[in-house]
């Protein structure tokens, strides 16, 4: 028991038996709080009691600031596992059927219009919902469930809890929650709007008098979305059997019952809903015709709170929805939101290709927490973080020609067809290091956002100043250190692919100074739970290409000359022209018959392969120009050509350097590592020559090792 934790009076909540009085009812719905904070409880409890509801004799209803009203276990009780905690009346219970009047579930003289309750049942049946609790709201002590209504938060209260004061809303900035509480808020101004206007039309009586406010309505709404569960608890009820069978009970031919059932709808639990969540907690429901129950699947000792599991839910479903946060929350994640252009490849492959069983039926993407089941049930260190869909959407955004094709004769995606086992294996492994390597920047923008908007940094020693503020700080700060986790993981896959064999432990330490302590030590954690799906040294660089041709170090003199004519017409030497000559030079050096290492070899005839030396199509020789808009040649590889075109008459007829600086050869080297290429930030890619360009690029290419 928490020092500030008041509870109920046991000789109420040990009351199990049905009472003789009648219902009690509250004079007021939002007087003033009576000096017993458990007056309004005590009245819930006997309703229940009284309408054949149940709570166990060692569960009580207990009190504190920082929890609220929740239940624990009486002092010095147990419960058992197997225990039913509690049980609600199935006519305590309110739903949209109440607003139907769909036996047996009454409307209690709420009879909204026909053509009203035929339209929202029809469009909206969460706008329908409201309505009829906002109705209630306003009946006051004649509502049948006034005695449950006097225990939800008032209007006031639930208007302070929303995210509207711009000290509030600060702690949102960079994140997705921002515009979800705000489309959130849209959505719910419009149905109230649309359906108060046809209530006004109708001549509905509270709809013309004013009662129908939007901060009622919102109430009402925010209510529903908080403590309602679905309608699943329902399914014992004469309306889902109905609804199984595809009937509709006489005079209700209006209300789709299937469609309702199929779609799930919000159920109110008077009592049950006072279960505070807990990630993890065993318990199962008891949908019965006369009631719900919720029993507990584990033991809980004396003084313990007893909690209701509302699933795995993260931080921002849970903010979005309840209104709290749970630190440390093992289902945390974070949503990624990508879209397809129409007739893009990633369009064609979620309209056209089979849809690959791990994906998620409406294509969601996330990063996961390293904690969440999904990322510890993980097949590979590479796979860990990212869902299928996030991997799969941008791989097919980062394919290759080559890969494509691939895809389209299979219509199917290299991840579906590589990772159909946990023996995941992929014929090489470009597609998924251009994903990490694409996955490192998105992550990278993210968590600098995430850092640049945190209020905690722009005013140095601001803190939360309640628990809204609070609560979107444990949100934003387990965002911020999942996306800084994913950037940790990214750049540890690609210093493995870029760098020779070295042990773990030696590029994680050479990473303390790139990332925060707390993604460093997730780090540790997912590596030593993991194989790796990449392999060293798979990411070359022009030095590393260079050193593949046996007179590297005229190469690097001719790169050299190059680079100058480069920057004395203007032009930047990128890496990607750097990797065309040395690829140029590799190709050159293997056709004149030099003999080269078996791997190198084995590389070149692959690429040959794949990117024959023809010059109409791979070794194609833009010409001069004009050209036509949309055609016009890569600036940086004409500024190659031109560089080449100067440095030509220097050059000795039969050199090695001639032969290297091809035309032809030069555009097969730029075409191949344009399919080829992975880029990388220059910090990890090239250390020694990044310099002060550490947000650049620079352009790999990758090896299929042989």
């Amino acid at each position: 028991m928490e020092p500030d934790e008041s509870i109920l009076d046991q000789d109420v909540v040990k009351a199990t038996v049905k009472s003789t009085t009648p219902p009690l009812q509250m004079s007021e719905p939002h007087a003033a709080p009576a000096k017993d904070v458990f007056d309004k409880h005590r009245r819930l409890v006997q309703w229940i009691l009284d309408n054949d509801g149940y709570l166990d004799p060692n569960a009580q209803i207990a009190f504190s600031p920082s929890k609220g009203y929740h239940v624990v276990v009486a002092d010095g009780a147990t419960m058992a596992n197997g225990t039913r905690i509690a049980s609600c009346p199935m006519p305590a219970t309110m739903s949209v059927l109440n607003a139907l009047d769909i036996d047996p579930f009454s409307n209690h003289g709420t009879e909204f219009p026909k053509p009203f309750l035929r339209a929202q049942c029809r469009k909206s049946p969460e706008c329908l919902q409201a309505f009829y609790l906002m109705d209630q709201l306003i009946l006051g002590p004649t509502s049948c469930w006034a005695p449950y209504i006097a225990t939800l938060p008032t209007v006031d209260e639930v208007t302070a809890m929303q995210f509207e004061e711009e000290a509030d809303v600060a702690w949102l900035n960079g994140t997705n929650l921002r515009a979800g509480l705000s489309t959130r808020a849209a959505k719910w101004k419009e149905m109230y709007l649309q359906a108060s206007s046809e209530l006004r039309q109708l001549g509905w009586a509270n709809a013309l008098n004013g009662s129908y406010t939007w901060p009622r309505f919102r109430w009402a709404a925010w209510n529903f979305g908080s403590r309602s569960f679905t309608s699943q608890v329902l399914d014992a009820t004469l309306p889902a059997d109905l609804a199984q069978l595809k009937r509709t009970p006489k005079g209700y031919e209006s209300y789709d019952l299937v469609k309702l059932f199929s779609d799930r709808f919000g159920v109110l639990l008077p009592l049950l809903d006072l279960l505070n969540h807990r990630p993890g907690a065993q318990v199962e429901w008891q949908a019965r015709y006369n009631f719900v129950g919720l029993q507990i699947l584990e033991s809980y000792e004396s003084g313990q709170e007893l909690c209701n599991n509302y699933g795995p839910r993260d931080n921002e479903g849970l903010l979005l929805a309840y209104g709290f946060t749970v630190q440390n929350n093992p289902f945390d994640h974070l949503v990624i939101s990508i879209k397809a252009p129409p007739a893009s490849p990633l369009d064609v492959a979620r309209k056209v290709w089979k849809q690959d069983l791990r994906s998620d039926p409406e294509r969601r993407c996330f990063i996961f927490d390293y904690k969440h089941p999904a990322s510890t049930s993980a097949i590979a260190l590479e796979l860990s973080l990212f869902s299928f869909d996030l991997l799969d959407s941008i791989s097919i955004l980062c394919a290759n020609e080559r890969e494509m094709q691939s895809m389209n004769t299979r219509r199917q995606s290299l991840m579906s067809f590589c990772l159909h086992n946990k023996s995941a294996r992929f014929e090489d492994g470009r597609i998924i290091l251009a994903t990490l390597s694409q996955l490192l920047r998105e992550c990278s923008v993210r968590a600098e956002r995430l850092r640049v908007t945190d209020p905690a940094r722009t005013v140095l020693g601001l803190k939360p100043a309640n628990a809204k503020q609070q609560n979107a700080k444990i949100y934003r700060d387990s965002q911020l250190e999942i996306v800084e986790t994913a950037v940790a993981l990214c750049t540890f896959i690609l210093k493995c692919a870029i760098s020779g064999p070295s042990s773990d432990e030696q590029l994680l330490v050479g990473l303390q100074n790139e990332v925060p302590a707390a993604a460093l030590a997730n780090l540790r954690t997912l590596v030593g739970r993991y194989s790796r799906l990449t392999r060293p040294s798979e990411l070359l660089n022009c030095n590393a290409v260079v050193e593949m041709v046996p007179n590297s170090d005229l190469l690097r003199k001719c790169l050299s000359e190059l680079e100058q004519h480069l920057l004395t017409a203007g032009a930047f030497p990128g890496s990607k022209s750097r990797l065309a000559v040395a690829l140029s030079a590799l190709y050159s050096e293997y056709s004149h018959g030099v003999k080269l290492p078996h791997r190198v070899t084995e590389w070149i005839k692959q690429l040959l392969a794949w990117y024959p030396v023809d010059p109409t199509s791979w070794a194609y020789v833009p010409s001069p120009g004009p050209w036509e808009p949309g055609e016009e040649p890569p600036t940086e590889l004409m500024s190659l050509l031109t560089a080449r075109a100067q440095l030509s008459p220097k050059m000795p007829a039969e050199s090695a350097v001639k032969r290297w600086l091809k035309p032809e050869r030069l555009c097969w080297g730029w075409n191949v590592t344009e399919e080829e290429k992975v880029p990388v930030p220059s910090r990890i890619a090239e250390p020694e020559i990044a310099g002060g360009h550490q947000d650049g690029n620079s352009t790999l290419i990758y090896w299929q090792r042989y």
